[in-house]
């Protein structure tokens, strides 16, 4: 017997939109105008400050197309009924897009570093590298460890070579 319910309000030009709606410039370039102290009228000088973009979320896709953000995840959740394989490409795609955003800005210095580090370590998959004594080399579950010339190791993520 065929599923009945709701039809999806998925639709198949979505794909390009979410790539479109993620693919902005991290930053942009605004002028601030300086004035003159006396009369308070007369622009003086004026500097440029790089400000950065809002970050590009699957939330506010969902919004921009009045689209409940649960229906969104189900169409890029494998196991959801209305599950969307060209839309879950599609998102794979725009994530990559997202973490380049966050990296140029972070670059730039456009975050604090706190915040840069947390965001990249919980949003994408960059991860953290922690420095550990030399005499703790060895092979911890998922992650190799492996001595400098410091007499330090570096964690270094072997999950495309394990899995």
């Amino acid at each position: 017997m065929a599923k009945r319910g709701r039809p999806t309000k998925y639709k198949p030009e979505y794909c390009q939109k979410l790539i479109d709606f993620f693919d902005i410039e991290p930053y942009e370039d605004r002028e601030i105008p300086h004035y003159d102290k006396n009369t308070g009228k007369v622009v003086v000088w004026k500097d440029i400050k790089r400000m950065p973009n809002k970050l590009p979320t699957l939330r506010d896709f969902a919004k921009k197309i009045k689209v409940h953000i649960s229906n969104v995840y189900d169409w890029v959740n494998p196991e959801a009924s209305s599950y969307q394989k060209k839309f879950h490409d599609a998102f794979i795609h725009a994530k990559e897009i997202r973490k380049w955003f966050l990296i140029q800005n972070g670059l730039q210095g456009l975050y604090p570093p706190l915040s840069f580090k947390f965001v990249a370590i919980n949003c994408t998959d960059v991860e953290d590298i922690h420095l550990a004594p030399y005499d703790q080399i060895g092979v911890t579950g998922r992650v190799y460890m492996k001595g400098d010339v410091n007499g330090a190791i570096v964690r270094i993520r072997c999950r495309k070579l394990l899995d």
